[in-house]
């Protein structure tokens, strides 16, 4: 009876043995760059490659005297269930009117009114076609310009609200082939004193329609994290020739831009990397990039100037702690090929850091719990008001005063010398990497049941 217990078992242990080593092998060869595993669509036509060496980027935590509950102390949504994504609020320096482009490409505005407060126009004044705008700013001559995921850069004539495409291609001979000449995915801008147009193309995955009717530039975004390879460029339009180059690639997803005041260099997020880059336009070192800064506290994404000379950065999410195992290829592809309610959850904030032109942090705004700001994707300062979109799909934008968060910041300041315990004592450096509210799976889903509302209503 034993002998045919362990004839049996021997059997069984002989049959496991040849699946789990073509598994293990398999792994070994996926892991080792062998074997390509392709991405789902959109990004059907690419594979997932190997980590780069410098990979993974990680994320530090700021000094301690800089952590605060801020944006959740004091920051105001603004319209909430009436609008939807939008990544970047542009302000009419004329009169105050906010301009708004959400994710199904319609143009909104708000009015400023005398008590403060803002009032939303229900009509859209425009209604851009298939895309997405996610980075626009007002040109010298009053009109918005807009870098939309399929169509490139636009121009609209906020009188008669006509609209252009300035450009959708790249010219000059740094073009080597069909594919590389088309500009996918515009994500950023920002308009130098000559009036040329510097802004981001940052990746050659083509958004996807989501379930709602928008492009899905957010999941665009995994499966370029997830190929990791860096296609992300830096391009310049100059309206007076009609030209388009290329002025910097190989970034891994460049987001937002800024130019200087001199214009002799540029500032550019490196999203997945975690960093701010400066490529010099003028002098000596032109053409030549470097680091700014790194190991940005959270994912970065939006860029701007503030009014006394530094940078707003803003941050969507914090850094997923599970991030830094991301370089087996395998697990990429499970979590790129699984449903989204399988895929770990994404925590929310709200964050914005200030950053000297020299790289240093000089503030941050933080709202660790995604209470008053949520995915806060790009900054935009104006008489004294730091607005924040939304990328994420979230029905609102909102604001801060900053005269609140700098007294705030003092008060603060004046807790720390005293001994006092600081007013958001749950934010602190040893915490860092827990902070956040609700998943961000919650949160769409939340949201989500406005946007079809909205969508229905649309089909009536």
């Amino acid at each position: 009876m034993s002998t045919d217990v362990s004839v049996c078992v021997h059997t069984a242990l002989r049959h496991v043995r040849l699946p789990c080593a073509v598994l293990l092998l398999g792994w070994l060869l996926v892991d080792t760059g062998f074997l390509k595993l392709p991405l789902p669509h959109p990004a059907h036509q690419h594979h997932i490659h190997l980590w780069p060496p410098e990979a993974p980027w990680l994320p530090k935590a700021p000094e301690a005297s800089l952590l605060n509950a801020l944006l959740q102390q004091h920051a105001v949504r603004l319209f909430e269930g009436q609008l939807h994504g939008v990544e970047t609020v542009t302000v009419d320096p004329a009169n105050g009117r906010l301009l708004l482009p959400d994710k199904w490409g319609d143009v909104y505005t708000a009015v400023l009114l005398p008590n403060g407060t803002y009032s939303l126009n229900p009509k859209a004044i425009a209604q851009l076609g298939p895309g997405r705008v996610l980075g626009n700013k007002l040109d010298a001559d009053g009109n918005l310009v807009m870098c939309d995921v399929l169509k490139g850069l636009l121009r609209l004539n906020l009188t008669d609200h006509s609209l252009e495409q300035l450009t959708a291609r790249v010219d000059g001979p740094a073009v080597q082939s069909t594919e590389d000449s088309s500009i996918v995915y515009a994500n950023s801008l920002d308009i130098a004193g000559n009036g040329s147009i510097y802004f981001t193309a940052s990746t050659d995955i083509l958004p996807a329609r989501a379930r709602d009717g928008s492009y899905d530039t957010g999941f665009a975004w995994v499966l370029n994290n997830f190929r990791a390879l860096p296609r992300g460029r830096v391009l310049a339009h100059h309206p007076h020739t009609r030209n388009t180059q290329v002025v910097a690639s190989g970034f891994y997803y460049s987001d937002g831009i800024a130019i200087s005041e001199d214009s002799s260099y540029l500032l550019v997020v490196e999203t997945d990397a975690l960093r701010v880059v400066k490529i010099w336009l003028t002098g000596q070192q032109a053409g030549k990039r470097e680091v700014l800064i790194d190991s940005l506290p959270g994912l970065p994404a939006g860029l701007s100037k503030s009014s006394d000379g530094n940078y707003w950065v803003s941050m969507t999410i914090p850094v997923p702690p599970y991030s830094r195992h991301l370089g087996s290829v395998l697990l990429r592809a499970l979590i790129a090929w699984s449903p989204r309610s399988w895929r770990p959850a994404v925590k929310v904030w709200g964050a914005v850091l200030k950053i000297s032109p020299e790289g240093k942090m000089l503030q941050l705004l933080l709202d660790p719990t995604g209470a008053r700001v949520a995915t806060a994707s790009a900054a935009t300062e104006h008489n004294g008001r730091l607005f924040l979109g939304s990328i994420m799909g979230g029905p609102f934008i909102s604001y801060i005063e900053l005269a609140d968060s700098e007294a705030a910041t003092a008060a603060a300041a004046a807790d720390s010398q005293s001994g006092r315990q600081p007013a958001c004592s749950d934010v602190s450096v040893d915490n860092w990497h827990t902070l956040g509210g609700w998943s961000l799976h919650q949160q769409q889903d939340l949201w989500g049941d406005a946007a079809t509302g909205r969508m229905a209503k649309q089909q009536q």
